[in-house]
């Protein structure tokens, strides 16, 4: 899988949480890369978020307790909005929205935190793995 919008590198994503707040707008995926050598935890943040639609391929009983691998991160933008579509071996999310960043643990410390916003350029910038 490649990347390189995410900055990330070559190795594999798994999601392991997802929460949606609908009161302010924003979903957060808890996510771990490159689980099986040095696992690096990151959070991928979107705000202003609407038109949420989700598809699931498989029973998921707790958003809060998943692993699922990522296969696929679609961030595109046509005129009028910016489109999200978040694929897994478990579930699809897409939707609107209106901010999006990464947020990574420094490896040095767990607590310590960087906040990297990501601006895809109009058009689309898409990061995608054939299933």
């Amino acid at each position: 899988m490649d990347y390189q919008t995410l900055g990330l590198g070559e190795a594999a994503s798994v999601v392991l949480a997802v929460t949606v707040d609908a009161a302010a707008q924003s979903i957060a995926l808890s996510c771990v890369y490159n689980p099986h050598a040095v696992p690096m935890p990151y959070t991928l943040w979107f705000g202003q978020c609407e038109n949420i639609a989700w598809e699931t391929f498989e029973d998921v009983p707790d958003l809060q307790h998943i692993e699922a691998e990522l296969v696929g991160l679609s961030l595109r933008t046509n005129e009028t909005q910016k489109l999200a579509t978040i694929t897994t071996d478990i579930f699809e999310l897409s939707f609107c929205y209106g901010s999006v960043s990464l947020q990574t643990s420094s490896p040095r410390s767990s607590q310590s935190m960087s906040h990297y916003p990501l601006h895809p350029g109009r058009g689309h910038a898409e990061l995608r793995e054939k299933v």
